[in-house]
């Protein structure tokens, strides 16, 4: 019952989109805020990034309503137009200057409870500490599931492109995971 309530609720909220109405548009943003915020912060460097992320995201929403279908949860539609979104935001600023080879490192044997004792801040922390390109691909690849052909599309990349950025960010996760391993373990 509880499902019926909510899905009609915002069925009337994406109609009075649909007629422009501010009180609607302020009641969906302000109901789907903290899960476009979710989304965006994991694309974007800093918070204040994923916040003009969300508010160019939510405009696009706003202005193109008429393009959603009820044939598919508007979760899912708003989840591509915040990741498309983050992904444009990245494209602009692509003039950014070469990654920097990554330093050969040790594996040492990590205690397998560190990665499970991580906080969502912490997680995120250290995707801030990815370059901006290996930070997409990752997100693309491991959260958001895309194939090495659909991030080769998305981000104008070719797919060798792709597979390496994706390498060299699960070796600096796995460098920074060592370096808070062992500071920790001081």
């Amino acid at each position: 019952m509880e499902d019926i309530n909510e899905n009609l609720e915002l069925h009337h909220l994406l109609d009075g989109c649909r007629q422009g109405k501010r009180s609607s548009q302020y009641r969906l943003y302000a109901q789907f805020y903290n899960y476009a915020m979710t989304i965006a912060r994991r694309y974007t460097g800093t918070l204040e990034t994923a916040e003009e992320v969300v508010n160019d995201a939510f405009f696009k929403v706003f202005t193109k309503i008429d393009l959603y279908s009820d044939s598919l949860p508007f979760r899912f539609w708003l989840r591509r137009i915040v990741i498309n979104t983050a992904i444009d935001r990245f494209r602009t600023g692509m003039n950014m200057p070469t990654p920097m080879e990554l330093q050969a490192w040790h594996d040492p044997e990590m205690d397998t409870g560190i990665v499970e004792s991580l906080t969502h801040e912490q997680i995120l922390a250290m995707l801030d500490h990815l370059p901006p390109a290996y930070r997409t691909v990752f997100n693309l690849f491991v959260v958001d599931g895309f194939s090495h052909e659909e991030i080769s599309e998305t981000l104008q990349i070719s797919v060798g492109t792709s597979k390496s950025n994706l390498s060299r960010a699960r070796q600096h996760l796995k460098a920074l995971l060592t370096d808070e391993f062992e500071f920790s373990k001081k």
